[in-house]
């Protein structure tokens, strides 16, 4: 299998970035007239080096000041950085802002080269390096190594392509779904909507649906490239290219995402831990980089020290815990940092601050812990993967090593000690309202959404256990309940004679089932059981999807509509609704059962005898 390594390379204007990677690979990268006129890249520009099984993908960003969120954009994603300083100038604005963005997105490793070294003796290249040491040391934790180039000297080239592709890979965790941010997007003849972008998590196949979060629009492919080649599959951490079927490349732009629904929401504010380089007050409006999205953001603080904030903005951002960021005003990057909640979560400000401390320091045990106390109806660990950068796996075995704390494996919710008691509350008002209540953990479920079968049974348990409730077959009912519910055989006649007795006082107006099931406190399985039965004896007769009628009440009210027609030569919506005033649906309902018998003929809606 190929190795695929992403490398940005960066460095101020006239440098020589785009230079040096055509001396590399023989792509020149300012490939538009105005580039070309103008001697500067203004966008992104992407190529690739082979070396056998290994391959390089160079993004050039721009080094000029006023595109850096350009450069910003091809930052996200790259696995090393190429830094380019001109011997002959040295370091630069741009040098310094190229290399804080990529310090804040968490790029370690950098190869730093020192071009135009034909143009300055060695004193100069020895001065160069002490300058780029210097530099680095007021960033911690970066690697870097610092060769001297020059295009002209193919033997310095030939050293920089054996030192860049000795460079490590970033390790990316797999979500078990895939992210891509939209970088461009274009048009190709005969081919239609093409993106470009790098996979950020998970592996991406031609067969996948895509999903664009900001357009809650899904998408087919049509074909995808990886690194120049047509490829059935492409992996975490390439450059990729997607033909896109279904839409205009110009209903998309750059910042876009795109990934498989169901795993991502979108918030219009994200709690973060934050590095600064420049002063940030609270409330600013500066403008947010993450991703390849670029939109305006509010920065309000949440502790003294400036490490945490809530950035508020006027999208919706689809973030994921530990997600980079950059934040800019109109001239210089004042700072950024990671996401620790991408999703907004109910809780007081110190509570929140605790628990964005917890996260900063990797306490996942202790940030559950403050999940449950805020969600008091429990929360869901579908949502681990953008919470947390977890798998559902990881989640599941952090929460139940959390004391009271009840999971549900299969539907992946984690409940504490207080939903139990509200739940408890549930059983009790329903009880209240009906002492013969057959109670369940479907009805219970089916009840209020927040509550899961399992747990449902575990609180029911516990009841019965405290001698609150008694078990006769699956239901769990009231010691004092007035029905004689002491067997599964008592059980189902009362059933039985609830739902037909309700129904029969209906009449002409019977709800639909599962509003009947509600009304009359039984779980849908049972409640359906009792409809087939009663359909099966021919003492209810469906006429739609959810209109169920009492055999004699039907055979009453088709004696009153041909009543009407006998009486007033035609039966129509009008007249019918003047003898019963009914809602539309049942008038309807009732008229085109009519139309069932063969002495009836409708002309245009009225309703006659043959």
């Amino acid at each position: 299998m190929q190795s695929n390594l992403i490398i940005g390379t960066m460095g101020h204007i006239d440098h020589g970035k785009t230079s040096l990677i055509a001396a590399l690979n023989g792509f020149w990268g300012d490939s538009t007239e105005s580039e070309k006129e103008r001697g500067i890249t203004l966008d992104l520009s992407f190529s690739n080096l082979q070396n056998g099984d290994k391959n390089i993908a160079f993004i050039d960003v721009p080094g000029h000041e006023k595109l850096v969120k350009n450069m910003i954009a091809g930052a996200f994603g790259i696995d090393c950085a190429l830094l380019i300083v001109a011997a002959n100038e040295g370091i630069m604005p741009q040098t310094l802002e190229h290399l804080r963005i990529a310090y804040l997105l968490g790029i370690s490793n950098f190869v730093v080269a020192l071009s135009k070294c034909d143009l300055v003796d060695s004193d100069r290249i020895m001065q160069r390096k002490s300058e780029v040491t210097a530099l680095f040391a007021q960033f911690a934790g970066l690697n870097f190594k610092i060769l001297p180039v020059s295009i002209y000297d193919k033997q310095s080239i030939a050293t920089l392509k054996n030192v860049l592709f000795e460079l490590p890979k970033k390790q990316r965790v797999d979500l078990g779904f895939f992210r891509y941010y939209i970088d461009r997007a274009f048009s190709i003849k005969g081919s239609g909507c093409v993106v470009s972008g790098t996979l950020m998590d998970g592996d991406l196949e031609i067969s996948n649906k895509v999903w664009c979060a900001q357009l809650d629009k899904m998408l087919n492919i049509k074909n995808l490239q990886s690194h120049g080649e047509n490829t059935e599959c492409a992996r975490n951490g390439s450059r990729v290219a997607i033909n896109l079927s279904g839409i205009s490349h110009n209903d998309l732009k750059r910042g876009d995402l795109l990934t498989k629904k169901g795993f991502l929401r979108g918030f219009d504010k994200v709690e973060v831990a934050m590095t600064h380089f420049g002063e940030i007050a609270h409330n600013s409006q500066l403008q947010l980089y993450i991703g390849a999205l670029r939109c305006t953001c509010r920065v309000l603080f949440l502790d003294a020290h400036k490490r945490y904030a809530t950035l508020k903005t006027k999208i919706p951002l689809f973030s994921i815990f530990d997600e980079k960021f950059i934040l800019r005003d109109d001239n210089q990057t004042l700072g950024g940092g990671s996401v620790l909640s991408p999703i907004a979560d109910p809780m007081k400000k110190s509570q929140k601050l605790e628990f964005l401390k917890l996260l900063d320091h990797n306490d996942l045990q202790g940030a559950f812990e403050i999940l449950l106390k805020a969600h008091k109806k429990g929360f869901g660990l579908i949502s681990a993967m953008q919470r947390f950068r977890i798998p559902q796996s990881r989640a599941l075995e952090i929460a139940s090593k959390i004391p009271q704390c009840f999971v549900c494996e299969r539907e992946l919710v984690a409940y504490p000690k207080a939903t139990r008691e509200i739940v408890k509350g549930i059983i009790a008002d329903i009880l209240a309202k009906n002492k013969n209540a057959l109670l369940s953990p479907a009805l219970l479920a089916q009840k209020q959404n927040f509550i899961a079968e399992s747990f449902a049974k575990d609180v029911l348990e516990e009841m019965l256990r405290d001698k609150v409730l008694k078990k006769v077959d699956s239901f769990y009912v009231a010691p004092q309940n007035n029905a004689k519910l002491d067997s599964r055989e008592n059980i189902e006649n009362f059933l039985y004679n609830a739902v037909y007795n309700t129904l029969h006082e209906q009449g002409y107006e019977p709800i639909a089932p599962y509003n009947l099931y509600d009304t009359l406190d039984i779980d849908r399985k049972s409640g359906d059981a009792i409809f087939k039965r009663l359909t099966g004896e021919k003492k209810i007769l469906r006429l739609s999807h959810k209109l169920f009628i009492c055999a004699d009440v039907l055979a009453e009210l088709l004696a009153l509509m041909r009543g009407i027609i006998k009486e007033e030569g035609y039966l129509d919506l009008n007249n019918f609704k003047k003898h019963l005033n009914l809602s539309r649906k049942y008038l309807i309902t009732y008229l085109d059962y009519l139309d069932n018998f063969t002495d009836i003929c409708n002309e245009n809606g009225k309703r006659t005898f043959k």
